[in-house]
């Protein structure tokens, strides 16, 4: 299923980056041969109603880059929490596809957050244990 993906990411990387129409044409042409021969990562067969949660805004944010990648239009209900996607989609097309790549892309996320924080604070000030007092202060 990887290599499909790989295959499927790469095929998309020509039609975005296609010079010429004839190109795009091609590459588009084996990405619609690709989904025909895996019926089972057709995005709206049998689509269902998810509720997804994030943790954070940028967690969202990629969220909604995959969601967008593949066609899905996510969506929200009135006083539904900031970091909540609704989707209908395929359920395995979810669970293989769309959110295993969240899930990666997820995880590549936070490490860099976390490296950029770390690497921010060390230049504000450097790292001291925290000094604990015990008993009361008296002046």
């Amino acid at each position: 299923m990887k290599n499909l993906l790989d295959r499927i990411r790469k095929i998309e990387a020509l039609i975005s980056g296609a010079s010429t129409n004839g190109e795009k044409n091609a590459a588009k042409t084996a990405k619609e041969r690709i989904l025909k021969k895996y019926p089972e990562l057709e995005i709206h067969r049998n689509p269902v109603e998810y509720r997804l949660s994030t943790n954070s805004e940028w967690d969202k944010k990629l969220l909604l880059a995959i969601c967008r990648k593949y066609g899905v239009k996510p969506y929200r209900y009135h006083r539904q929490k900031y970091t909540t996607v609704m989707v209908n989609i395929n359920e395995e097309f979810l669970t293989k596809v769309l959110w295993k790549e969240y899930q990666e892309y997820s995880e590549l996320l936070n490490g860099l957050v976390e490296e950029i924080t770390n690497d921010l604070i060390s230049k504000i000030h450097t790292h001291e244990d925290e000094t604990i007092i015990n008993g009361n202060l008296e002046n």
